[in-house]
């Protein structure tokens, strides 16, 4: 067997582990999985989160920057890292994350959300009017592209 696919296989594992709610089994999963591709960006990600909902910020943030490393576009490690500055009291680190996550996937409700949740007082209201009206505007774009579907399944 190849390394990717048993990274793959692996990775697998982890993500079952991580929806059971057993984020220590998911985070020693993803570990192996990393054994085997070492550039896999996504298992770095998926174990950074696992690490976040266990309370491990830091170590959560050391893996969404591996992830980063190995692919700067992935709006979703920028958001994920944005959680876990948050939870770690980096209010304007969380704030970069959110707003970079967004430029580069402009559709990701959740960043404009936690954006407007990091913002500082002093910040011009507008732009938190602004990032609510945006993730409102999104969330109703999707119920109304399910609603297109349903009628034409």
């Amino acid at each position: 067997m190849s390394d990717n696919y048993l990274a793959i296989k692996k990775f697998d594992e982890g993500i079952a582990a991580y929806l059971r709610g057993d984020f220590k089994a998911s985070i020693k999963i993803f570990t192996q999985a990393l054994k085997h591709d070492s550039k896999f960006a996504l298992a770095y990600s998926s174990r950074g989160a696992a690490h976040l909902k266990s309370g491990h910020s830091s170590k959560a943030v050391a893996d969404f920057n591996r992830a980063l490393r190995l692919n700067p576009n992935y709006a979703r490690a920028h958001h994920l890292r944005g959680l876990a500055h948050e939870q770690m009291g980096n209010f304007a680190g969380a704030y970069r994350d959110f707003d970079c996550a967004l430029q580069i996937d402009p559709d990701l409700a959740a960043a404009y959300r936690k954006r407007d949740c990091v913002l500082d007082q002093s910040v011009d209201d507008c732009i938190e009017i602004e990032d609510l009206e945006m993730a409102d505007h999104l969330a109703d774009m999707r119920v109304a592209l399910l609603a297109a579907d349903r009628k034409a399944a």
